[in-house]
C-alpha cells in the first residue's frame, strides 16, 4: 500500500465524536474495508458453492408432472324438478375417491401395470414405495369463490409425478379414468341405494297400513252395533221397540179381557146348554095339551113329536156353544203366549241395544286410536312414496350420465420439463450462497481478531473522546469510491489501518 504524510485532519466536534456508547461496532463502511484487505477469502467459498450448485445440477434426477383438470358439471335436469338423492358436497366425494384411488390395490395394479420405480422395488420395501406413490398424486381444488369455502368446488386438478414424462402421461390418464368410473359408480351406488332404502322403508310402511286395517276391521266385528255411525241407529232401533212393546203390552190386555168374558159366557152355557129352551116349551105345550085332550089327539101327538125331536136335537150337540167359546178362549191364550214371547224377545235386544249403545266410547277410543297412527303412517307412506318416485328417477339419470358427473376439460398432457429451478438460476444461487459465505467468514473473522475498523470503532473500545484522525493517502479503489456515498463516512473514512 502506498502512502504519503498528509496534515492532520480537522477535530471533529466533541459532541459528534462522544455519540452513543451503544451503536453498532460495525459500519458499511467498515465492512467494504474489511473486503478490501480480505476480497481473497471470497473466492474459495463462491467457486465451492458454484461447483456444488453445478454438480447438484447435473446428479439432480429430472421428475415431469402431467396434470388434467375435471369440471364438475351440473346436473343436465334442474334440482327443482328432480331432487338429487346425493348429499355430499363435490370436494367431499373428490376426497373419497381419492382415498379409494390410493388404496393398497389401486396403487399396486398401477405400479405394476406401468412398471413403476423399478430400482425402488428392489431396493425398499413396498408400503414405503407406495407411501413415495401417495406423495406424486396431487388433488388440488379450484373453487369459484375463495370466500364461498366449503362447498364452493366447481373443478380440480389431477396430477402425477414421475422421471419419466411419457410414463407420467400414461399414468395420469389411468388415473383420470379411475377417478370417473369411481365418481360413476359412487353416484349410482348412492342414488340406487337411496331408492332400494326408501322402497325397502316403503315396504314396511305399506304392511303396517294393511296391519292397521285389519286391526280396524277387527275392532268393528267385535264392536258391531256400538261403533259411533251406530248410535243414531240404534237409539232409533230402541225407541220403535219401545213402542211395539206397549202396543203388545195393550194387545194382551185386551186379549185377558175378552178371555174373562168368553169365559163367563162358558160358564152361563155350561149351566144353560143351547137347545134347552126349546125342548121345555115343547114339553110345556105338551103338558098343557094332554091335560085337555087325550093321548090320540093329533095335537098331542104332533107336540110329543116336536118334544122328542127338541131332545135329540139337545142329545146331538151337546156343547156346540160351549166348544165354540173354548177354542176362542184357546186361540186368545196363544196370542198371549205369542206376544209375551215377542214382548220377551224385544226386551231382551233393547237389553243388547242398550250393552251395545253402552259400549260406543270404548270402540269409539280404539277406533279414533286406530285411525290416528293410520293417518300418520299414510303421510308418512305418501312423503316417502314421493321421495322413491324422485329417487328411483334420480338413479335412472345417474346411470344415464345426466347429474352431477366429473367431466375431463384439460386431458391429461406431456410435460416437456422438469419441475424445480432452471440450471442457471441453480449455479447462480450457488455462487450467491458462496459469497455471502465467504462474506460472513471475513466478517467473523475480523469480529473475532478485535481489529479496529475505523474511528467509531475506535471511540466504542477506548470509550473516551477522539480529538482526530490522521488520514493515509493512496490510490482510491473501486471500494472506496463505493464507501463515500455510504452512511458513516464522515467518521470512518478519515482513518484507514494499513
Amino acid at each position: 500500500m502506498t502512502s504519503t504524510t498528509q496534515t492532520s485532519a480537522p477535530v471533529s466536534p466533541p459532541a459528534s465524536i462522544v455519540g452513543d456508547t451503544d451503536s453498532l461496532g460495525i459500519y458499511p463502511v467498515e465492512i467494504l474495508a474489511m473486503l478490501r484487505r480480505r476480497w481473497r477469502w471470497l473466492i474459495a467459498p463462491t467457486l465451492l458453492g458454484a461447483a456444488a450448485a453445478a454438480g447438484s445440477v447435473v446428479m439432480r434426477e429430472p421428475v415431469y408432472r402431467s396434470y388434467a383438470t375435471l369440471l364438475i358439471d351440473s346436473p343436465q335436469i334442474p334440482q327443482s324438478l328432480i331432487s338429487s338423492p346425493i348429499t355430499e358436497v363435490a370436494d367431499e366425494r373428490i376426497a373419497k375417491i381419492r382415498q379409494q384411488i390410493v388404496s393398497r390395490d389401486s396403487l399396486t395394479r398401477l405400479i405394476e401395470q406401468n412398471r413403476l420405480y423399478p430400482s425402488e422395488r428392489a431396493a425398499m420395501d413396498y408400503p414405503k414405495l407406495l407411501e413415495i406413490m401417495r406423495t406424486k398424486i396431487g388433488v388440488n381444488l379450484v373453487a369459484a369463490n375463495q370466500a364461498q369455502g366449503r362447498g364452493g368446488t366447481i373443478a380440480f386438478n389431477l396430477t402425477f409425478d414421475y422421471r419419466d414424462a411419457r410414463t407420467a402421461q400414461a399414468v395420469t390418464e389411468q388415473l383420470t379414468k379411475m377417478f370417473l368410473v369411481e365418481d360413476k359408480r359412487f353416484r349410482t351406488e348412492q342414488a340406487t341405494g337411496t331408492a332400494a332404502f326408501l322402497a325397502k322403508r316403503s315396504d314396511e310402511l305399506r304392511r303396517q297400513l294393511r296391519d292397521l286395517a285389519e286391526k280396524r276391521r277387527g275392532v268393528q266385528a267385535r264392536y258391531a252395533g256400538s261403533l259411533p255411525t251406530d248410535v243414531a241407529l240404534s237409539s232409533q232401533s230402541s225407541s220403535a221397540m219401545r213402542a211395539e212393546i206397549s202396543r203388545t203390552d195393550a194387545e194382551t190386555q185386551g186379549l185377558v179381557q175378552q178371555s174373562s168374558l168368553l169365559a163367563a159366557r162358558q160358564q152361563e152355557l155350561e149351566r144353560t146348554p143351547p137347545g134347552i129352551e126349546g125342548m121345555q116349551r115343547a114339553e110345556e105345550r105338551l103338558s098343557a095339551l094332554l091335560s085337555t085332550h087325550s093321548e090320540n089327539f093329533p095335537d098331542v101327538i104332533a107336540a110329543r113329536a116336536e118334544v122328542a125331536r127338541q131332545r135329540a136335537l139337545v142329545a146331538r150337540e151337546p156343547g156346540r156353544g160351549e166348544t165354540l167359546i173354548e177354542a176362542e178362549i184357546a186361540a186368545g191364550r196363544e196370542r198371549i203366549s205369542t206376544l209375551a214371547a215377542r214382548r220377551a224377545e224385544l226386551v231382551r235386544t233393547m237389553a243388547d241395544i242398550d250393552a251395545r249403545v253402552a259400549q260406543a266410547p270404548q270402540s269409539a277410543y280404539e277406533l279414533n286410536t286406530i285411525e290416528r297412527e293410520y293417518d300418520n303412517i299414510k303421510r308418512q307412506y305418501d312423503s316417502l312414496r314421493e321421495k322413491q318416485l324422485d329417487a328411483q328417477v334420480a338413479a335412472n339419470l345417474q346411470s344415464e350420465d345426466k347429474g352431477e358427473r366429473f367431466t375431463v376439460v384439460d386431458a391429461p398432457n406431456l410435460p416437456l420439463h422438469p419441475l424445480g429451478q432452471k440450471g442457471w438460476m441453480v449455479v447462480l444461487m450457488g455462487i450467491a450462497a458462496g459469497f455471502v459465505m465467504g462474506l460472513v467468514l471475513i466478517i467473523g473473522r475480523e469480529m473475532l481478531t478485535g481489529t479496529i475498523h475505523g474511528t467509531e470503532s475506535l471511540r466504542r473500545a477506548v470509550r473516551a473522546p477522539l480529538f482526530g484522525a490522521v488520514a493515509t493517502s493512496r490510490t482510491p479503489t473501486f471500494l472506496d469510491r463505493l464507501a463515500r456515498w455510504l452512511p458513516g463516512r464522515a467518521h470512518a473514512a478519515a482513518y484507514s489501518p494499513a
